[in-house]
């Protein structure tokens, strides 16, 4: 990740995941503002995890968390009828509209759509590999088992391994 360089734009489950195990700031720490469209931010608003949407809604009254409408609602349509969801369109949507963007996606359809239009993408792996090698957290494995465990979040084993090397722990 080159956050320095880019403009961060984001779907919903990265932020959504790591605010459920506590770790939104590890998101604010690596890369200080994040943009998500208006169809994110309805779809962290329905996240049924409390502490979870009060963090997000913390990151935006503090401003590091920003919403913004996309300018090409065609672009969003045409992804949405490649089957992608709202949320997934319109981030990708508003990654295209933005000079030197990085997206920050898991869905692996959506990371692969979003490779295809030549927009980079990273996600919440890569964010908690980052605050591993920085010593902003002691291990990586323990927040990979708590997004699984309390976060939902599904990782193939070779994705950890691989999340598990970045991060210096294998």
């Amino acid at each position: 990740m080159t956050p320095s360089m880019s403009q961060v734009i984001s779907n919903t489950s990265p932020l959504t995941n790591l605010a459920v195990i506590g770790q939104l700031q590890l998101v604010q720490t690596q890369l200080s503002c994040v943009t998500v469209p208006e169809a994110v931010w309805r779809e962290m608003l329905a996240l049924p995890h409390r502490d979870g949407r009060a963090a997000l809604n913390a990151a935006r009254t503090a401003g590091w968390l920003r919403i913004a409408a996309i300018a090409n609602p065609a672009m969003a349509t045409s992804l949405r009828l490649a089957g992608l969801d709202e949320g997934e369109s319109e981030a990708i949507a508003l990654a295209i509209e933005t000079s030197e963007p990085l997206l920050l996606i898991d869905e692996k359809k959506g990371r692969l759509a979003a490779r295809r239009l030549g927009v980079p993408v990273a996600g919440a792996l890569a964010i908690v590999a980052t605050a591993r090698r920085t010593g902003a957290i002691s291990s990586a494995k323990a927040q990979i088992d708590r997004l699984r465990s309390e976060a939902g979040f599904f990782i193939s084993d070779e994705v950890e391994a691989h999340s598990l090397r970045l991060a210096g722990e294998l």
